[in-house]
C-alpha cells in the first residue's frame, strides 16, 4: 500500500510538471548555486564578519550576483536556454522513472518525455577572484576563474554531463572604479566563450514522429534549431519496469517551424519507417541533436 501511494505522489508531482511545461519554448536550467569558491575571499569574508564587518561578504554577494546576471544573459542569447530558480525536483532512479511511466497514459507519457528529456541542473563555482589595484588609486582590474557544470536533472547520482573552466581575458578588460564595476568588466570578455558553451555543449532531445506527409520532430526555431542540423535517433523502450534504449538512425533538418521541424533520414531509414507503425504507448523514438564544435 506504501509503494502504490509513493508511486501516486510521484505522478501527481509529474503531472504538475507537465502542467508547467506545456507553452515553454525553451529549455530548463535548474539553479542549484552560484557561489564565491575562493579560500582567500572567503576566509577574510567570515573573519571580518565575525568582528561585525559584513562589507566584504556583501560583496561576495555581489560578484554571484554578477556572474548570475552573466549566465542568465549568455543562456538567453544561445537562443535556447532559461534559468529557473525553481527548486530541482527529486531525481528518479531508472527503476523508479520506468514505474511510473508504466502508470501513465500515452498522451502523458509523450508530454512527460517532453518536458522531461530537456530538463538541467546549473551550478557555478567563483574558484578565483582576484582584483588589483591600480597606482595613484586609478581603480581597478579583475581576473575571475570560473567552473560551470551542467547535470541531467533526472540522473538521481546528480553527476556533471559536461563541466568546463573559464577565464577572463585581462588584456580585454579596462580599469574601473570600484571592484563591483571590475568584476562585470571581467565577465563581459566572457559573454562569447559562455555563450558557445551553452549552445555547442548540451544536449538537445526531441520526439520523432510522422504527421501528414512528414517526418517531423519536436524541436524548432524556439530551441534555436538550425536547417542542416543532425540529429540522432534511438528507439526508447519502457519493459517490466526497465528502460531500454537502442539507436536506430539519424536524420537532418530540411523545413524549420516554430517548435517543430519536418526532417530527412541520413540513416536507418528504413527501419525508422517500419518503427512508427508498432509504436505503442510504451515506446517512443527520441532524437538527439548531434553537437557541433562549431555552428
Amino acid at each position: 500500500m506504501k509503494k502504490i501511494y509513493l508511486l501516486f505522489v510521484m505522478l501527481t508531482l509529474a503531472l504538475g510538471v507537465f502542467a508547467q511545461s506545456k507553452g515553454k519554448n525553451a529549455m530548463t536550467l535548474r539553479l542549484v548555486d552560484i557561489k564565491v569558491t575562493d579560500g582567500t575571499l572567503v576566509n577574510i569574508a567570515k573573519e571580518q564578519e565575525a568582528k561585525g564587518n559584513t562589507k566584504p561578504m556583501d560583496m561576495i554577494r555581489i560578484y554571484e550576483g554578477n556572474v548570475r546576471a552573466k549566465l542568465d544573459e549568455v543562456a538567453k542569447a544561445s537562443g535556447r536556454f532559461e534559468i529557473s530558480d525553481e527548486n530541482v525536483l527529486e531525481a528518479l532512479t531508472r527503476d523508479a522513472e520506468a514505474s511510473l511511466f508504466m502508470k501513465m497514459s500515452r498522451a502523458e507519457k509523450i508530454e512527460y518525455v517532453s518536458s522531461k528529456q530537456n530538463d538541467y541542473t546549473l551550478s557555478c563555482d567563483i574558484n578565483s577572484c582576484q582584483f588589483t589595484r591600480r597606482a595613484g588609486g586609478a581603480g581597478y582590474s579583475c581576473v575571475l576563474r570560473l567552473k560551470v557544470s551542467i547535470s541531467d536533472a533526472r540522473d538521481s547520482t546528480a553527476a556533471a554531463l559536461i563541466s568546463r573552466e573559464f577565464i577572463s581575458d585581462i588584456k580585454k578588460t579596462a580599469i574601473r572604479p570600484n571592484r563591483d564595476a571590475a568584476c562585470q568588466e571581467a565577465l563581459a570578455t566572457l559573454t562569447e566563450p559562455l555563450t558557445d558553451f551553452f549552445l555547442n555543449n548540451i544536449p538537445v532531445y526531441g520526439l520523432l514522429g510522422y504527421e501528414g506527409d512528414e517526418y517531423v520532430i519536436t524541436c524548432g526555431e524556439s530551441l534555436n534549431i538550425r536547417k542542416g542540423d543532425q540529429f540522432q535517433v534511438s528507439l526508447i523502450k519502457y519493459s517490466g519496469g526497465e528502460r531500454q534504449s537502442e539507436v536506430v538512425g539519424a536524420v537532418k533538418v530540411q523545413d524549420l517551424r516554430a517548435s517543430t521541424s519536418a526532417v530527412s533520414f541520413t540513416e536507418g531509414k528504413d527501419r525508422i519507417i517500419e518503427l512508427i507503425p508498432t509504436l505503442d504507448a510504451n515506446s517512443f523514438l527520441q532524437c538527439r541533436l548531434l553537437l557541433l564544435k562549431s555552428r
